[in-house]
């Protein structure tokens, strides 16, 4: 079943469901994956984005970087794991 087909069907089984219980846990697990899901997508304040930047540009500096190269090889590798 499709991520839309599933999203349809909640959407009629809600619309049916009558118990306050059920449509109420429902609820509970919606919200938190939303609550999660907000807290993962919050945008920065330019104040936070500055001292991440300045933070990355100290780091590159120090040698605390990975190439891209790199990063593609490993990805790689464990996607080809799966």
């Amino acid at each position: 079943m499709t991520k839309t087909a599933i999203k349809r069907e909640l959407h009629k089984a809600i619309d049916i469901v009558e118990s306050e219980q059920l449509l109420k846990a429902v609820h509970t697990i919606l919200s938190s994956e939303i609550k999660h899901k907000n807290e993962v997508l919050k945008p920065f304040t330019l104040e936070e984005f500055y001292a991440r930047n300045a933070q990355s540009q100290k780091e590159i500096k120090q040698g605390k970087l990975i190439e891209h190269k790199t990063v593609k090889n490993i990805s790689e590798k464990i996607l080809g794991k799966i």
